[in-house]
């Protein structure tokens, strides 16, 4: 998304993963960056009452429902040693990438 333009600092988690904490921490570290959740165990449910409240009229703005119906809960931080790791992790995957193009060009000759 980055390389598209988008300046992203942030992640927002909801949903059942969110309740894994491996999960979480995982997302910070692969990411480098803060991972947010709802205070709201059920906070799928919290974003349709906040979609309901502004269909109905209630707020003027998804942005102004959000910050008067959601709260932040808990925020995970990335480490930084977990994220070196999982960067050399990145790299080997790309080259497993690379090579396994290279074998299905050698499967595919006569």
């Amino acid at each position: 998304m980055e390389a598209a333009g988008h300046s992203i600092s942030t992640l927002f988690l909801c949903g059942g993963l969110s309740k894994n904490p491996l999960f979480v921490q995982m997302h910070a570290d692969v990411t480098g960056m803060p991972v947010v959740l709802s205070q709201e165990v059920e906070s799928v449910l919290v974003g349709a009452a906040i979609l309901g409240a502004c269909a109905s009229g209630d707020f003027t703005s998804v942005q102004e429902a959000m910050a008067r119906m959601s709260k932040v809960g808990k925020v995970v931080f990335p480490r930084r040693e977990d994220k070196k790791y999982y960067d050399k992790k990145y790299q080997v995957f790309l080259k497993l990438v690379e090579h396994q193009k290279e074998y299905s060009e050698i499967m595919k000759g006569d």
